[in-house]
């Protein structure tokens, strides 16, 4: 089977102004993702970070520091092609209940899968084990934060932050029913450093060790590199799928593509790990393909700066990723 990973969605202020529409009154966030269905029709499984919270009243969307954001998002990733969004990030709690509560309904009724935030108790315990069956193989997918910025997670909800209790349970019961394929996803980091830091390899290595096969990352807001560690893979930080940051390298992120199979011995094998850098183009938000910028038929005429501006984000990806230990 074949599994797509993005970064960090976020939506911020500048973005709310440009996907709003005065004559319709509405806010249509599609155009941000013509450019990139096409690289999700050969997967299985795509997996996004929505790193906001999704509100129904238009006097509560709003950008950094506590984002708020239309419905309208749910539905343009759904078309995107999007399956499963972890909803456990700093920002999880930004509106507090009614955020909580609508993100995750949200997400459920676009026929998507939130995880690591719930409603209430009975909801934690119905949806604490996440798991999915492809091709015949049987994947969980944890999701857990290491905070929620200070914000309490109000009346009731949870907010799944990392904890070495919690994630001892679900990989002793992951493993204990049998998943093939166990994927643990933190929102971890110090944001804006390409390198991982202590805490990042300590929690990587705590979760790798209880038998996690893929260990994805966010929160840096930069993409950081990528490592087999034995047959395990760990990507470390995702970067900005889809954002309005301009601190240096946050202006776009990585589309990471990898198989997972079981040979005739019954050894897990995780092979074709491939990536694909996109970058953020500020003018509407579209994310490109950075690779396709330089075609002839390009669709979107970038001028010299924001040329510039892409060819230095590449070169950047570039030389993260020749840190790769693939």
């Amino acid at each position: 089977m074949r599994i797509t990973v993005v970064g960090d969605i976020m939506c911020h202020s500048s973005q709310l102004n440009s996907y709003y529409n005065p004559k319709t009154k509405n806010y249509d966030t599609s155009r941000s993702f013509e450019l990139i269905r096409n690289r999700f029709e050969q997967s299985d499984l795509v997996l996004g970070n929505l790193e906001t919270t999704l509100v129904k009243n238009p006097s509560d969307y709003s950008g950094y520091p506590r984002f708020g954001s239309p419905i309208d998002l749910a539905t343009s990733l759904k078309n995107a092609g999007f399956h499963v969004l972890s909803t456990a990030n700093n920002h999880s709690a930004d509106k507090g209940s009614p955020g909580i509560d609508i993100t995750i309904e949200t997400v459920r009724k676009e026929n998507m899968v939130p995880i690591g935030s719930y409603q209430s108790q009975q909801d934690y315990d119905l949806r604490r084990h996440f798991s999915v069956i492809k091709n015949n193989l049987k994947i969980a997918i944890y999701n857990y934060t290491y905070s929620t910025n200070g914000i309490k997670v109000p009346d009731g909800r949870i907010v799944r932050l990392i904890d070495e209790k919690t994630i001892t349970e679900d990989m002793e019961h992951a493993k204990s029913i049998g998943m093939d394929l166990i994927i643990v996803w933190f929102h971890f980091g110090t944001e804006y450093q390409i390198k991982p830091d202590a805490s990042q390899l300590r929690w990587v290595n705590f979760a790798l060790n209880l038998g996690a096969d893929v260990i994805l990352g966010g929160h840096p807001h930069v993409v950081q590199r990528i490592d087999k560690i034995n047959d395990q893979l760990v990507a470390y930080s995702l970067g900005n799928f889809l954002s309005a940051q301009n601190h240096p390298f946050t202006d776009g992120g990585i589309i990471l593509n990898f198989n997972f199979s079981i040979d005739g011995n019954g050894q897990k094998l995780i092979t074709d790990v491939a990536y694909e850098s996109v970058w953020i183009y500020p003018h509407g938000y579209q994310i490109i393909p950075i690779n396709e910028i330089d075609r002839e038929n390009f669709k979107i005429p970038l001028n010299k700066h924001y040329r510039k501006k892409a060819s230095d984000y590449k070169m950047q990806f570039d030389k993260v990723m020749s840190e790769n230990k693939l």
